[in-house]
């Protein structure tokens, strides 16, 4: 830093002679341009586009100033850094000041001139990360890049992220971090870990940053962020707005109608279980694509995940004393600041006006929420689906209430199928072998390909106990909380869970003895998880039980080794290759249906995450979803009759000696060669059933125990309790 300054006055006059040559010349060639920076580079420097004012919802020009089609290369001719804007160090501080071309570098390390560039019709979507989250990273940018928006950049916290970002030219800065060390400035923070609150500063400081931009709003987005639809649109329909904020609330409750030009507001909230019933029924004929905004932005915290910021005065005040209060105590979560600031001079007990808009932060900032059932946190939309319930077509999902830290993360999105880039990184690659890429297969042999199978659950479980603490049935007032992990109902829950555990075991020793890489199943669960005690639903939320819920509930993703199996909707996986797809072979038995005590899934109930981006179900759990008319996952392989399946009989009945792996094998002999074979029960093959695996399976049951770590549940009064398996 002393360096560059010391040679500031130099460079100045360097940069000011080159901007004299290219406009005078009105030519790219000159030797001293081209030796210095890119002519276009200067181009859009000196004759940077008019921006769209966001708060007027005008422009002068509304020409983009990056155009990245698709026959143009975007960024072949952009120095993402404008070359002086990256910093020297990562771990360097900067207040605001000039950088070495002239241009304003603020307290992040990034150029007013870079935002402005990147800047689309006056909007930019902005996110920020370090190494560890590489492949969200990537993931991210690829999501917005396949919404046909291109005003999105990428704030690197170590060096090894910022050249990833450069090499995929994606725009980007080297912002580094005010508080954490260089050395640990690239790894895992942890959630709630002092560098992950140092990192959360980070962010404010970078919103604030952006704030500063005369004429450009900000779309801010954490790295965990999915977005499926632009939303760009939608933040349109409310040009008052200084701020747009996604919220933790578990329920939906938007305004009858969105947009500024709304004139009355329908809240459609539950008191008590009066009109539970007829909420639940009014669900099905909300079919509107876009309802308002939450009806109130103090109904729940407000999460700092996804906010749309206006370069407003009050936009600007917020943030400097944002800023200010996570500085003064490093106590301080930044998004309970946010939170206190917002309601900061009485916002939250006075109310919003017909479209959800608040008079919030001493009557100066314009606030909205976001509806949970479009812009969706990690409850709404993996686990209550309220997009499906509500008939919506949802821009993002924010993953968050999940139990799996990264994997579960990255595990999550994919049982949406919504996560891209696996093909890039090797996902599908069976073969490996030298250059391939880190997820492909790492064994010392090719893998023949996929095992899936359809999960069986246990007959004696009473599904009514889970059902009458689900919604519509019960509020959150109707039970009390559960006080004992051996109460009947969690005995329920575990004979249900544990069940379906011992066969996701016995059949990854199937796929281990066969070669194959396991599709995990679809998992019933009778309660829902929490981090505290809890009556059976997370209190707020609706939803039925029993339900499908994500494999993180019951199987501690983040001690497992994902590389050895797939998620439940892998064979609608957007990139999946559709010779994987389309080579399906049957495994079936000989066995009357429930020979051993086990009953087919539910029907009535939503398999797929459905959306805009991820997986197709039937529409909503509106009474009429079924199995069969879901097509995520084998579902979809399943009911496309383009695909033609294979098929191949075990024959077990009236046999009671264990089945040896030969007598597996050679019945399935004639469909081996399919890269997918799936089993339409894996029960009969259990330990203690009359064609066990035992004999030959026990040699893949330490396989099987790394692989698949068992999680827990949580909570009833007296605690959690890890699941069990036999196998």
């Amino acid at each position: 830093t002393t360096c560059r300054r010391g040679a500031r006055p130099l460079l100045l006059l360097l940069a000011a002679l080159l901007a004299s040559l290219l406009a005078c010349a009105n030519a790219a060639s000159s030797a001293a341009a081209a030796a210095s920076k890119p002519p276009s580079l200067w181009r859009r420097v000196l004759n940077a586009a008019p921006r769209l004012d966001a708060k007027a919802g005008a422009s002068n020009d509304k020409k983009k100033s990056v155009d990245r089609s698709a026959d143009d290369d975007p960024y072949d001719d952009m120095s993402r850094e404008l070359d002086a804007s990256p910093r020297a160090d990562a771990d360097a501080a900067f207040d605001d000041e000039d950088d070495d071309a002239g241009n304003e570098r603020l307290s992040t390390g990034i150029t007013k001139t870079l935002i402005e560039s990147v800047a689309v019709d006056g909007v930019v979507i902005v996110t920020w990360a370090n190494d560890h989250y590489r492949d969200f990273a990537e993931f991210w940018c690829a999501r917005l890049k396949s919404l046909g928006l291109q005003n999105y950049m990428v704030g690197a916290m170590d060096e090894s992220l910022h050249a990833r970002m450069e090499e995929l030219k994606v725009p980007t800065w080297l912002m580094g971090s005010r508080g954490i060390q260089k050395d640990v400035v690239k790894e895992d923070f942890g959630w709630g870990s002092a560098n992950f609150h140092r990192m959360g500063r980070d962010k404010i400081r970078l919103i604030r940053d952006f704030t500063k931009v005369e004429g450009v709003s900000v779309l801010i987005s954490d790295i965990d962020v999915a977005w499926l639809r632009d939303p760009l649109p939608y933040f349109k329909r409310y040009p008052t707005a200084d701020m747009l904020v996604s919220s933790d609330v578990l329920r939906s409750s938007e305004t009858a109608s969105g947009g500024d030009s709304a004139k009355k507001t329908t809240l459609k909230t539950i008191e008590s279980a009066a009109d539970a019933a007829a909420d639940a029924a009014a669900v099905a004929d909300d079919a509107d694509d876009d309802d308002g905004l939450d009806s109130h932005p103090c109904n729940a915290a407000s999460n700092i995940g996804i906010m749309f910021f206006r370069p407003t005065p009050g936009s600007r005040a917020l943030t400097e004393e944002w800023v200010k209060t996570i500085e003064a105590d490093e106590s301080v979560w930044d998004q309970n600041a946010f939170n206190d600031l917002k309601s900061k001079g009485g916002a939250c007990q006075s109310s919003p006006d017909a479209h959800g808009l608040l008079k919030a932060y001493n009557g100066t900032v314009t606030l909205g929420a976001l509806p949970v059932s479009q812009f969706g946190n990690g409850h709404t939309f993996h686990a209550q689906r309220t997009h499906s319930q509500r008939k919506k077509a949802p821009f993002a999902v924010h993953n968050t209430f999940q139990f799996g830290g990264t994997p579960g993360k990255r595990h999550r999105m994919r049982e949406a199928n919504a996560w891209l880039g696996d093909a890039a990184r090797g996902y599908f690659d069976l073969v490996g072998g030298e250059g391939a890429g880190p997820l492909a297969n790492k064994e010392n042999k090719p893998k023949s390909g996929y095992m899936s199978y359809t999960p069986r659950v246990p007959r004696v479980v009473n599904m009514t106990w889970f059902r009458e603490r689900g919604f519509p049935a019960a509020t959150d007032e109707t039970f009390p909380t559960i006080k004992s992990t051996k109460d009947e109902l969690v005995e329920a829950h575990f004979d249900l869970v544990e069940f379906q555990l011992e066969q996701m075991k016995i059949a990854f020793a199937i796929a281990q003895a066969l070669n194959r890489v396991l599709i995990m199943p679809p998992v019933l669960c009778g309660l829902d998880r929490a981090w505290f005690p809890h009556y059976g639903r997370f209190p707020g939320s609706r939803f039925e039980l029993p339900f499908v819920c994500p494999l993180d509930h019951v199987v501690d993703l983040e001690k497992s080794d994902a590389s050895k199996f797939r998620e439940a909707t892998f064979l609608t996986h957007p990139e999946i290759p559709e010779e994987v797809k389309r080579s399906v072979a049957i495994v079936e038995n000989d066995l009357m249906e429930g020979s051993f005590g086990d009953a087919p899934m539910p029907l009535n109930l939503s398999y797929c995450v459905a959306g805009a981006g991820a997986g197709a179900d039937a529409g909503g759990s509106d009474g009429g979803v079924t199995r069969e008319r879901e097509a995520c996952g084998w579902f979809g392989v399943l009911h496309d009759a383009s695909i033609v399946k294979r098929r191949a009989l075990v024959k077990i009945s009236g046999i009671v000696d264990p089945m040896t792996f030969e007598e597996l094998s050679a019945s399935i002999a004639g469909v081996r060669s399919s890269k997918v074979l799936h089993f339409t029960s894996v029960t009969p093959f259990l330990e203690g059933k009359p064609r066990s695996a035992t004999a030959w399976s026990a040699k893949w049951k330490p396989d099987a125990d790394k692989a698949i770590q068992l999680g827990e549940w949580c909570c009833a009064e007296d605690g959690s309790r890890k699941y069990e398996t036999t196998y």
